[in-house]
């Protein structure tokens, strides 16, 4: 999950608590708020009724006597009821009557305040075991509690969503600058442009201070790569001259099994010092781009080695593109990597086949390079393409031609990778991006 969704996340979630803990607050203070405005409707109605408890003339029987508070009382409180009660039960009932067997209960209730069974009730003492009772119900406390609740359900879930949404994108325009820089650095990084450098907020906050320091690290790293560079290439020009007057010697001295050793010998050194030399230019970004033709540039170089591997016994499959496959890019070291490659292959593979294919794919020219050798050792996919690396199957070599083939394809902006073939062998790819021909001018 992304930093962007879990802080999204995070701040909705905070949101919708929030939004939670204030609906029950506002729930409850809405409900002691109703319930304090029934019992004050219960306490005006006892003290209107209380005046009017007394014996009826005719029998003696107590009970509310009529008055026109009780003709105002109905009107000021439809559902109100008032039941007069003592130890013996009900005395009086008045209002809109619940059935009796509710009566009956209402006439023992004795709490000054309390609810009970769907009704707000109050009761006041109005003699010796003689009791006055009002209720009234709680329906429409319970309606709007409903609504509220119902409105407080639709609402939650929809702020948490807008929150969400409206998080999302705020952050989105806040981390703009960050996505910028990853993007930037790992485009630097997949292009080995390790001269360039970020660039840096013009808001000295935390990003200015991450842009910064990575690109404190780009310098460093940079420094350390331009002595490398250095180092390798004053090295291989170092040797040159000295091998070049070496190799002009012996072609002086008589033939003998020694001296053919010694004239390999120096061709090898001469190959890694050339090697070396093209993979410093090309890590250094020295090169030239010019448009050519992939699939020619690898007949040419497939036809100078036809007669080694003809040599050696191997068979050479050699299938091209039906059509020119033009890339921008530098004929020297691209030769060089297709060299390097059918080398490799020639070096590893003792009998059976070698194979060069180029086809176009989806914007790219790619290219491959097949034997019937040993194979790539497990594990070993990740590091062929490293300097001075030599499997332990085949120590001959310098450990140069595979790691160049790899400094050409990105330094053209492509791909390289390696996988092992069945039953045996091997097979390394690069592909590099098709130059764009311009289209038909539409007048």
């Amino acid at each position: 999950m992304s930093l962007r969704l879990r802080l999204t996340a995070f701040a909705a979630t905070l949101v919708g608590l929030v939004l939670l803990i204030l609906s029950g607050a506002l729930r409850l203070s809405l409900e002691q708020r109703l319930l304090a405005q029934l019992d004050e409707d219960l306490e005006a109605a006892l003290d209107l009724a209380r005046p009017l408890v007394g014996r009826d003339l005719e029998d003696g029987s107590l009970r509310l006597l009529p008055d026109r508070s009780l003709e105002v009382l109905p009107r000021l409180l439809p559902e109100l009821v008032l039941v007069l009660a003592d130890s013996s039960g009900v005395r009086d009932a008045l209002g809109r009557l619940p059935p009796p067997e509710e009566v009956a209960a209402l006439a023992h209730v004795t709490a000054q305040r309390s609810s009970w069974q769907g009704y707000r009730v109050g009761s006041l003492s109005v003699g010796p075991g003689l009791h006055l009772v009002a209720a009234l119900p709680l329906s429409t406390l319970k309606t709007t509690l409903g609504l509220l609740d119902n409105l407080m359900l639709a609402l939650v879930p929809l702020s948490f969503l807008l929150s969400f949404a409206l998080g999302y994108l705020l952050l989105g325009r806040g981390l703009a600058p960050v996505d910028h820089l990853t993007r930037t650095a790992l485009r630097l990084a997949e292009e080995g442009e390790w001269r360039a450098r970020l660039p840096e907020p013009r808001t000295r906050d935390e990003l200015w201070r991450l842009g910064r320091a990575v690109n404190h690290l780009l310098e460093k790293l940079g420094s350390l790569i331009e002595r490398e560079q250095r180092l390798s290439q004053d090295a291989a020009h170092a040797l040159r001259t000295p091998l070049t007057v070496l190799l002009g010697r012996l072609e002086r001295l008589p033939e003998s099994p020694d001296l053919a050793l010694a004239r390999r010998g120096a061709e090898e050194l001469r190959g890694l010092v050339e090697k070396l030399l093209l993979l410093s230019r090309t890590e250094a970004g020295g090169l030239q781009k010019e448009a050519l033709d992939l699939d020619a540039l690898a007949f040419e170089v497939a036809e100078e080695m036809r007669d080694l591997f003809a040599a050696k016994g191997l068979a050479f499959h050699l299938e091209l593109s039906e059509t020119p496959l033009e890339v921008w890019g530098d004929p020297t070291v691209l030769r060089a990597a297709v060299q390097a490659l059918l080398e490799n292959a020639h070096k590893f593979t003792a009998s059976g086949a070698v194979g060069l294919r180029v086809w176009p794919e989806e914007g790219w020219a790619c290219l491959e390079v097949w034997d019937t050798g040993p194979g790539i050792p497990p594990g070993a996919e990740a590091v062929v393409f490293e300097r001075f690396y030599r499997s332990g199957r085949a120590p001959e070599g310098s450990g140069l031609g595979l790691a160049l083939v790899a400094a050409v394809a990105r330094w053209h902006g492509g791909e390289v990778w390696t996988e092992s073939r069945r039953p045996m062998g091997a097979r390394v790819s690069f592909r590099l991006p098709l130059r764009m021909r311009p289209g038909p001018h539409l007048g």
